[in-house]
């Protein structure tokens, strides 16, 4: 039985929802890949409307902590963070590539996504 699909790699170039697909793979994996807490990581929910989540893990002196966003507004959002991060930390949204500083444990972003993955910067 074959399984696999064709894989039409040229529809990356000419196809934007294609390219758009890939893109945002990509990010996820690249985040994945940078923050061993999504993997092997502690889940703890923030907010269930709209769903925000931390992801902690430790093992020896290393420590990873990341904050996910999903199902959030296209635009503007505000978001609370001090499970995670202290006040002044500057955090980096790694799907829009963004740098904003936490203040009185929140993060106020704009973005076009309706995602947010954040690191410490």
């Amino acid at each position: 039985a074959t399984l696999r699909s064709f894989m039409n790699w040229d529809a990356i170039k000419t196809n934007p929802q294609t390219k758009k697909t890939l893109t945002h793979w990509r990010k996820l994996g690249t985040f994945r890949k940078n923050h061993p807490a999504i993997g092997a990581g502690i889940h703890k929910e923030i907010s269930a409307q709209p769903y925000t989540f931390s992801r902690t893990y430790s093992k020896g002196a290393y420590k990873d902590q990341v904050i996910v966003g999903l199902d959030l507004p296209i635009g503007r959002k505000v978001l609370e963070v001090s499970a995670v991060f202290a006040d002044g930390t500057r955090v980096r949204d790694a799907y829009s590539n963004q740098v904003v500083e936490v203040k009185k444990g929140q993060i106020k972003i704009k973005t076009d996504y309706d995602i947010v993955l954040l690191e410490k910067r």
